[in-house]
């Protein structure tokens, strides 16, 4: 999945419910100019999650990757940090986003709005 038109969006906010059985997170990306859109990530079955937010108020995104890590056969070697978190169950996707802030998650499902 390819979501490198993402690039040059701001992080404007990262909602992560862990009340639920499936525990499930919200980021929004608005985009910089007046015409654009905000856009949103939604995650289902979060496995891992990392932020480290550096301004309170959103941060400018640089790059957006989604990787898919498949439920059987190796995984990438840059992925093999989070090997203890395959549950064999699914396919899982890793989402990373880089700017002067950076997040990552590892989840069982991921949509784009």
């Amino acid at each position: 999945m390819s979501l490198e038109h993402l690039r040059d969006h701001w992080l404007t906010s990262i909602v992560l419910r862990t009340d639920l059985e499936s525990s499930e997170a919200v980021v929004v990306l608005s985009s910089l100019s007046s015409e654009g859109a905000s856009v949103t990530l939604r995650l289902a079955g979060i496995v891992h999650v990392r932020a480290d937010i550096g301004d309170p108020d959103g941060d400018f995104v640089d790059e957006v990757i989604v990787r898919e890590l498949p439920q059987f056969g190796p995984w990438p070697v840059e992925a093999h940090h989070l090997l203890h978190h395959h549950n064999n169950r699914s396919v899982l996707y890793w989402l990373t986003i880089t700017g002067p802030s950076g997040v990552e998650f590892v989840a069982e499902k991921l949509s784009v709005d």
